[in-house]
């Protein structure tokens, strides 16, 4: 036994037997490589390790790119972020196939480090992959926004935390981070009809949800290095541990504010989200009981988060280039204060009086295409 040992020993220290088993390694890497790019669309040709990163480098404006390389690769062409495909479709034709005919395909995610963070072992509707847990969970999210997101409660607090905002603006400072009255006052909204927390009340914790929001942006705004390329987490170390620990701390913040708002929850009475979300589960459960392996609490707490982020993140970066583009171009403005003032003046504004602002809707929606929240969507499917 101990021959044996000594001459595998030998073996291995014998600068042959290490440069062949080296070649022989990244052979099968690189041959491994090549042959999943040769199952998806032509595109640029990637290498391995980083795909067409080096060929990202230098693209300012990508949407201008993709149109170029539509004209060499045709209109379905695929990107490689490192090891994982991105697809590409370049006209009306291609588009409509893919997210109508064959919509299925398209649908869902592939894992992220980002969402096992934030997700803490549980499964919410914005990292999940299409599947029967997706599925449970997005039909409770549809029936809580139903029972409370057009309801009177809220549009009454929309226009209260406004207006102590444009009040408190009397006292200074006359100049003012155009971003920070966007995510004070979604923050403040968020917070009151979400987990019921109090105007005039101890509201520490928004605030705290909201510094790390910012300090998260401030470190990695493109999201974890990891989930573009998962080798760059051992370059990008100290940023990726510091990321999980301000996820960490968010997730605990939410449990403490979902306890509190779940510890006030009577059936029949809906006064936030939360309790809107607590009743649609007992009601989804009424009417398909398989369905309660996916509504746990857990879960209830990520969904609540999925609409506190996509109302507050999403929201406010959607609102400041509105209010950027109406800064550059007054013309804008004064046509959305026109349309205010023809049809409801100095009232308040109310859910249904969005069908009396045609112009105003418009301009949210050309904000939305212009400026994307999302990058575009990555293959979820090999």
């Amino acid at each position: 036994m101990s021959v044996l040992v000594e001459k595998l020993i030998s073996c291995l220290g014998d600068w042959r037997w290490i440069t062949t088993a080296l070649v022989f390694a990244v052979t099968y890497f690189v041959g491994r490589f090549y042959h999943k790019v040769s199952k998806y669309p032509k595109g640029p040709l990637p290498l391995p390790l980083v795909g067409n990163l080096l060929t990202l480098r230098n693209v300012k404006y990508l949407h201008c790119e993709v149109s170029e390389w539509s004209k060499t690769y045709g209109d379905v062409f695929t990107l490689w972020m490192s090891h994982r495909p991105m697809v590409f479709l370049s006209s009306y034709k291609a588009i409509r196939e893919a997210l109508l005919d064959r919509r299925h395909d398209f649908a869902g995610r592939f894992p992220m480090k980002m969402g096992a963070l934030l997700n803490q072992g549980h499964h919410d509707i914005f990292f999940e992959d299409y599947n029967p847990c997706w599925k449970a969970l997005r039909k409770v999210f549809l029936l809580a926004v139903r029972k409370y997101a057009v309801s009177e409660a809220l549009e009454k607090l929309c226009t209260e935390v406004v207006d102590n905002y444009v009040d408190s603006l009397k006292h200074g400072p006359q100049l003012v981070d155009s971003r920070k009255p966007f995510y004070y006052i979604l923050y403040t909204l968020i917070g009151v009809s979400v987990y019921g927390t109090k105007l005039d009340g101890d509201t520490k914790e928004i605030r705290r949800l909201e510094e790390i929001d910012h300090e998260f942006q401030a470190i990695s705004p493109n999201g974890l290095p990891s989930d573009i390329a998962p080798w760059l987490s051992v370059v990008y170390r100290r940023r990726e541990n510091r990321i999980a620990s301000l996820f960490c701390e968010f997730a605990q913040i939410l449990h403490r504010l979902f306890a509190k708002a779940e510890a006030t929850y009577v059936p029949g009475k809906t006064e936030n989200f939360t309790h809107a979300m607590l009743a649609a589960r007992e009601e989804a459960i009424r009417e398909e009981k398989g369905d309660a392996q996916y509504l746990t609490k857990g879960n209830m707490i990520q969904l609540v988060r999925n609409i506190f982020a996509g109302a507050t993140d999403t929201s406010s970066v959607t609102l400041h280039w509105l209010f950027l583009r109406m800064a550059k171009e007054p013309r804008i403005q004064e046509k959305i204060q026109k349309e205010i003032d023809d049809n409801i003046g100095r009232t308040p504004p109310v859910y249904k009086d969005r069908v009396k602002f045609p112009f105003t809707v418009a301009c949210l929606m050309e904000t939305l295409r212009c400026h994307p929240i999302l990058p575009p969507q990555l293959t979820p499917h090999d």
